[in-house]
């Protein structure tokens, strides 16, 4: 389910779908040191392709709480 607005591929698309995801990246990997240990809980949100798509049209990346406000979740 897309922690932005909700959406689940399963309930969208059938089956097909199940278990798809995008994972967006809290810090940016083009912004991660050499040695930068990601941390799943802390540094992975999964989103639908839409979600991830719109925290990505500015610098630096939407936040997921400035991306809900967007889309009024």
């Amino acid at each position: 389910r897309c922690k932005g607005c909700g959406m689940s591929f399963r309930e969208r698309y059938g089956q097909i779908a199940l278990g798809f995801i995008e994972v967006h990246h809290v810090v940016p990997v083009s912004k991660m040191n050499p040695g930068y240990l990601v941390d799943p809980a802390r540094d992975l949100v999964p989103l639908c392709s839409n979600c991830h798509s719109v925290v990505h049209r500015v610098d630096p990346p939407l936040s997921i709480g400035a991306l809900r406000q967007i889309i009024k979740i």
